[in-house]
């Protein structure tokens, strides 16, 4: 079964069916689109990838590339990324690259033998750029998601804001009375990182106190990482925590920190409150349930993967970079204002 039988079948060009299965909006009309799919699914015709790949020259597949599949993070940019893939018959080939660097590039490797169209990239730290030279070199188009890659500030992105969501969630602390934080940062090597550390000291500048008398610790985004910076702050047992509010910068590592409190038999939030970052499934779940700083993560997938999209198509984006806003959201881990 070809093409040519499926337009004799219903008396349209080889172009015409060509349009459909491409889902290629141009130059088909409702009625005739309609047509030719009747005919596609009375015949049970399933069109030859490879030879599509062939004469097009494009594989209709994406590579993407995160630093843990295993974060709750991930699966809401993954299924924003479908969302968009979906509605062009794209596939997808998912990497994880173990907040590796070296397994990152040689994932991109991997992709550019596979002869992906396009990349998408959250990358494990915001310091390298050697996986994007591979990209380069093959010209092949590229969107950044949630992390930047300093060294290719005009690269395509979408981000959050991030030093605006770390600014409301330590404001949100500050104004509720908790005056001696906690900030448990992500890893050094990350612009979400800094960009959040910029956020909290900005927090603190606006209500006159001094940034340097927040107490810092760094974790790695885990549970565990957030109740180990937490209990090392704690102090001796019996005494009184140096601290009465912590931000975390994700909520996994605030959870962590909720279960240091809670072996040390403080209350979360009448003795200490808590915030954390991205607004993931988990942070519903917990009790109390956890105040956060929600990440658009579904719409940043979308957005990047329709970005990526763009570009393959030879299309300039509206705009090369993107920046989505974070919204504060009031559970139970801080008290009521």
């Amino acid at each position: 079964m070809t093409i040519a039988d499926i337009a004799k079948e219903a008396g349209v060009s080889k172009a015409t069916v060509s349009r459909v299965l491409n889902e290629r909006p141009e130059g088909v009309g409702a009625e005739t689109r309609s047509r030719v799919k009747s005919v596609i699914e009375k015949l049970d015709f399933e069109p030859c990838g490879v030879a599509r790949g062939l004469a097009t020259g494009k594989s209709r597949s994406i590579g993407l590339v995160i630093p843990d599949v295993a974060d709750p993070f991930a699966p809401l940019l993954i299924r924003g990324i479908e969302d968009a893939l979906r509605s062009r018959s794209y596939g997808l080939f998912l990497c994880d690259s173990d907040r590796d660097i070296a397994k990152e590039k040689e994932h991109v490797r991997m992709l550019l033998e596979k002869r992906v169209d396009g990349v998408i990239l959250n990358s494990t730290i915001s310091d390298s750029d050697c996986q994007l030279d591979l990209l380069d070199r093959r010209s092949v188009p590229y969107v950044l998601l949630d992390r930047i890659i300093e060294a290719r500030p005009s690269g395509a992105g979408v981000f959050v804001d991030n030093r605006k969501g770390a600014r409301m969630a330590a404001g949100l602390l500050l104004d509720g009375g908790s005056r001696r934080l906690l900030f448990i940062n992500g890893p050094k090597g990350l612009s979400v990182s800094r960009l959040r550390k910029a956020g909290v000291a900005d927090a603190c500048l606006a209500r006159g106190v001094d940034p340097s008398s927040i107490l810092y610790g760094i974790g790695d985004y885990s549970v565990a990482s957030g109740e180990s910076v937490t209990w090392a702050h704690l102090g001796s047992a019996g005494g009184k925590p140096g601290f009465d509010g912590v931000f975390a910068a994700n909520d996994m590592m605030a959870i962590g920190a909720m279960r240091a409190l809670k072996r040390r038999g403080l209350r979360v939030p009448s003795d200490v409150e808590v915030v954390g970052f991205d607004d993931v499934e988990p942070a519903r779940l917990v009790e109390p349930a956890l105040t956060t700083v929600a990440q658009p993560a579904f719409d940043m997938g979308r957005e990047g993967a329709l970005m990526l999209l763009r570009l393959i198509d030879g299309k300039r984006p509206r705009s090369r970079t993107m920046v989505l806003e974070p919204t504060l959201v009031i559970r139970e881990t801080t008290r009521p204002r």
